[in-house]
């Protein structure tokens, strides 16, 4: 018995000694951490009582993370920019167009002449289109805040067209836009995403590395993220949670539409996906129980009932991923890298195409 216990405190020591090793030289040589600098300012989000919280103006700051190292730079009207002292409001005769979501518009973990509305922007220019793009993104907005920050910024902008940004984290995160002392809330600061059941980021620089390396392989990503609570979004037939909560985003988006449209402007909504969802839609899956599609399906009938113009980017960028196989997100992170980003942007000029020329 005691050499037994000799021999098993033996393995367990080289074990651990390994175990060590190989976690040093990861955080020597492939560090895992994320890391934000801030150059000027402090934090990029500046609490907000309507919203919740919006970008905090004049802010630059670096992030630093395993997929990828971007600047990020927020301009004295709190939008994202190329330069902190971009003040210039649109020009009068311009078609102004008005981009509201969270952090896909926003555009994380992208250099700023990467995000789809900063090369929306560029093609129109490229093209001699006096075409304004307002990039009005905030990272963790919800429907409800999109539509509240709409209502904030229409009388200084004055858009001539509304993109309201939708992904499928906003069914289960909007809630109904309340009234408090007599003004419209979102108390978007106080609320939470569905979170991961499996979190992507660990203390051990080793252990997200190969978590990193398992969701390289597409079996494997999709397998991981139906392991999740977010699997709720997709699973046939739509629960009745999913469905309660898009009743709610319904209402939101009427809300927005509304306030445009009675403002002389154009609306749209653009629909954005996860990787998930372009994974598993390439793959041609089915009879596993998972729509990739399902949370446009629930909101078909209802944008064609209201003339909503509901944008799918859904079919496109499963296709592409389909036929060429370049990836079109950061893995780890989960956002849209350069390609997709330009794919989207493509996908928001047809949209728009109609509204533009008129």
């Amino acid at each position: 018995m005691n050499k037994f216990l000799k021999n098993a405190a033996l393995v367990l020591a080289v074990t651990i000694s390994l175990l060590a090793v190989i976690e040093i030289s990861v955080r020597l040589f492939l560090p895992q951490s994320v890391d934000t600098t801030y150059y000027v300012g402090e934090t990029l989000a500046l609490k907000n009582p309507v919203t919740g919280h919006v970008n905090r103006p004049k802010t630059r700051a670096v992030l630093s993370a395993p997929e990828f190292e971007v600047e990020y730079i927020v301009n004295a009207r709190g939008f994202r920019s190329a330069a902190l002292d971009d003040t210039l409001l649109p020009s009068p005769d311009a078609v102004k167009v008005l981009l509201l979501g969270d952090s896909f518009v926003f555009g994380a973990a992208n250099h700023f002449e990467n995000i789809w509305p900063e090369v929306l922007a560029k093609r129109y220019e490229n093209e001699d289109q006096n075409v304004e793009i307002i990039n009005a993104g905030v990272p963790g907005y919800d429907t409800s805040q999109q539509a509240l920050y709409l209502e904030t910024l229409f009388e200084t902008y004055q858009p001539d067209i509304v993109v309201l940004t939708f992904l499928p984290n906003d069914l289960f995160a909007n809630r109904p836009i309340e009234t408090e002392n007599g003004q419209d809330n979102a108390h978007g600061d106080a609320r939470a995403v569905v979170k991961s059941g499996v979190g992507k980021k660990s203390h051990l620089h080793s252990l997200t590395l190969l978590k990193r390396i398992i969701m390289a392989t597409d079996a494997a990503y999709t397998r991981l993220y139906l392991l999740t609570p977010r699997k709720a979004f997709f699973t046939a037939p739509a629960s009745q949670e999913l469905l309660k909560q898009a009743d709610t985003t319904k209402d939101i988006i009427l809300r927005a539409k509304q306030f445009t449209t009675e403002r002389g402007a154009d609306f749209i909504v653009l629909s954005v996906p996860q990787l998930f969802q372009v994974l598993h839609s390439a793959s041609g899956r089915s009879g596993d129980g998972i729509d990739p599609a399902l949370t446009d399906d629930v909101f078909s009938e209802f944008s064609a009932t209201h003339g909503i113009n509901w944008v799918k980017a859904l079919p496109i960028l499963a296709e592409t991923y389909r036929q060429n196989g370049v990836d079109l997100y950061h893995r780890f992170d989960g956002h849209l890298n350069a390609t997709g980003n330009k794919l989207l942007a493509d996908i928001a000029y047809d949209a728009l195409k109609p509204m533009v020329s008129q």
